[in-house]
């Protein structure tokens, strides 16, 4: 029931003219510079596809008992709006959906900028960070919550693979420190 208040949530917003969407970040008050390079990245942005594949529970953490319970195979895809500025930096919307760690689907909707180095004729490293809200069914009850993660990335031209951290979460063993691994390629 919960994901499909959600899906539907998502749906209406998404269906708001991008006039509305950007007039109403003025309403944010000191917020509404960050709206409005959402809005904007969605505007102006490239359409690509977001590619999820891997996720690595690091053997440290977790016990080999529930490490072998656990999904690593994060199958799933999405959809992202992508900018690049002069600098060769990116800023992307998106949303993803993939198979989480106990074989269910885990629902992303967010932001991400990337800091790129390198000659943008080869392979450029990059770092930056993704802001977004996340649902999962084992977590928070079910209830969307937002989450901050950094992001490592190697870009060639159109084609990025991505890989971020997600820390320890409740404390203790079995509760996080994840490598996930992911992609994006953007649409011509």
């Amino acid at each position: 029931m919960r994901r499909v208040l959600v899906l539907t949530l998502l749906a209406v917003a998404s269906t708001r003219s991008t006039a509305a969407r950007a007039a109403s970040c003025d309403d944010w008050g000191f917020l509404g510079t960050g709206c409005r390079r959402v809005v904007s990245t969605y505007q102006e942005g490239r359409q690509g596809i977001l590619l999820s594949g891997y996720a690595w529970h690091v053997p440290a953490t977790w016990t080999p008992e529930r490490r072998a319970e656990l999904n690593e195979n994060a199958w799933g895809g999405g959809l992202v709006r992508t900018t690049e500025d002069d600098e060769g930096d990116n800023r992307s919307v998106f949303i993803l959906v993939f198979k989480d760690s106990h074989n269910r689907a885990q629902w992303n909707v967010g932001y991400e900028h990337s800091t790129y180095w390198g000659s943008r004729d080869g392979v450029q490293a990059g770092l930056g960070y993704t802001a977004m809200i996340v649902q999962r069914p084992d977590l928070a009850g079910g209830v969307p919550f937002p989450v901050v993660l950094p992001l490592a990335a190697l870009r060639y031209y159109d084609g990025t693979l991505f890989g971020t951290y997600i820390p320890k979460v409740n404390g203790g063993v079995n509760h996080g420190s994840t490598l996930y691994v992911f992609g994006r390629v953007l649409l011509k």
